[in-house]
């Protein structure tokens, strides 16, 4: 009877097979390094709390500049965080079903740029999305340009962000009037914590 010839294992098929293994290890390493990446929270902006004697008249605030047009005005980050805090958070509550809750959007501003923050409540755990904006001016009309985002601590590229789409598109629902008061402006500055708004009538 005739033995069976052993098995030829070839260097370079064996090498190809342990790369590929190795290849495979570390696609699944890097999957789950983003997953958790992107489940761990942001560092949000602190939101003041509301001061009952002033009261939260932003909204007000933004009208009386847009008629007037007399001199510039500033909006700080913390005004703007407490405004969203009275507003948003409530409005929103009832677009999400039980078992995830809206906590609602706060901003960070930086020099010619806007992060604005989702904030939600899963089951418990606080979940964060944020994307980053630009405001210019062509002729009569502001343009808002989506620059960059992230889920949690993974930063995308903006096309990446598209899933993100209807949660800023309600908020900016949400807030239409201010919106609309805001470009009412002539200019609109986003320094560093504060928007600098130029209602003026521009020099001829």
């Amino acid at each position: 009877m005739r033995r069976p010839e052993p098995a030829v294992i070839h260097p370079d098929t064996d090498v190809k097979h342990r790369l590929l293994q190795t290849f495979r290890l570390l696609i699944i390493s890097a999957l789950a390094g983003a997953v958790w990446v992107a489940h761990r929270p942001e560092t949000l902006p602190r939101t003041p709390a509301a001061n009952n004697a002033k009261g939260d008249d932003m909204l007000d605030m933004l009208r009386q500049s847009a008629i007037k047009r007399a001199s510039l005005m500033e909006i700080t980050e913390a005004e703007i965080n407490r405004h969203l805090a009275a507003n948003v958070s409530s409005k929103m509550a009832a677009m999400f079903g039980g078992w995830i809750k809206f906590e609602g959007a706060r901003v960070d501003l930086e020099p010619e740029s806007a992060r604005v923050f989702l904030v939600w409540n899963l089951k418990g755990q606080i979940r964060t999305a944020s994307v980053d904006l630009a405001i210019s001016r062509e002729g009569e009309n502001f343009h808002v340009e989506l620059l960059r985002g992230a889920y949690g601590h993974l930063r995308m590229p903006r096309g990446m962000m598209r899933p993100l789409y209807p949660a800023l598109e309600a908020v900016a629902d949400t807030l239409q009037p201010e919106i609309r008061a805001l470009f009412q402006m002539t200019k609109i500055t986003i320094a560093k914590d504060k928007l600098v708004l130029d209602p003026r009538f521009p020099s001829a």
